[in-house]
């Protein structure tokens, strides 16, 4: 099978550059999509990450724009339908496989990891994002993959576990070496030392676990 690593710039695609406006990341995987005669129509599933206000922010914008067609939330969990130029067709081949959830980062790119058997197929997906996305190849070649990444995103977090999680992560504490400790991780979150400790570690247990269940050590 051929597969495909691409990171494209997010200025010039919908959810991308409100993800930078807002300065919000989200991943998401694509279920399944239509056309008309004027438009494809996209459903994707996902997670947001970010300061709350940020979050909030994202979501409210989104509503107005004209790409969206439906969005249903539930906490940080999303379900949308968009709708993209017929031009874009290349990208939805059926034919095309998804090994891994898209990463659109608040940075400024995308992540997508793509598969086929046709290397033809993914030939156009590269002319396409390189025309119109600022696309550049991270991997083009022919390899068996061992692993599709799609029948579940992440585990279940509670809220403060997530939040605590999050912290984390964007201030550097699992960079090395750490940019900050957990006692000032924990009065960014306005809570005690051990109750952020507890919170940090039950997340870092679930995610650990599920990535150990979903990988393909076992």
């Amino acid at each position: 099978m051929w597969v495909l690593k691409l990171k494209l710039s997010t200025e010039k695609q919908f959810i991308g550059n409100m993800a930078v406006k807002h300065k919000v990341s989200l991943t998401g995987y694509p279920l399944s999509y239509w056309k008309d005669k004027k438009w494809i129509y996209l459903v994707s599933a996902g997670f947001i990450f970010g300061e709350e206000k940020n979050k909030k922010a994202f979501i409210k914008d989104i509503k107005k724009q004209p790409e969206l067609v439906e969005l249903e939330s539930k906490g940080d969990f999303l379900v949308a339908v968009t709708k993209q130029p017929l031009f874009t067709e290349p990208v939805y081949n059926p034919k095309i496989i998804r090994l891994n959830p898209v990463f659109i980062n608040k940075s400024g790119y995308h992540i997508w990891d793509l598969a086929s058997f046709d290397r033809k197929l993914l030939v156009s997906v590269i002319n396409f994002t390189e025309r119109y996305l600022d696309a550049k190849v991270l991997k083009f070649k022919q390899e068996k993959i061992s692993n599709i990444s799609f029948t579940r995103l992440l585990p279940e977090l509670t809220k403060n576990q997530k939040k605590a999680l999050e912290i984390a992560i964007n201030t550097g504490y699992y960079e090395y070496p750490k940019k900050i400790k957990m006692e000032d991780l924990a009065k960014r979150m306005e809570i005690s030392y051990s109750t952020f400790q507890a919170h940090l570690k039950k997340a870092e247990g679930k995610i650990l676990s599920y990535i150990y269940k979903n990988s393909n050590f076992v």
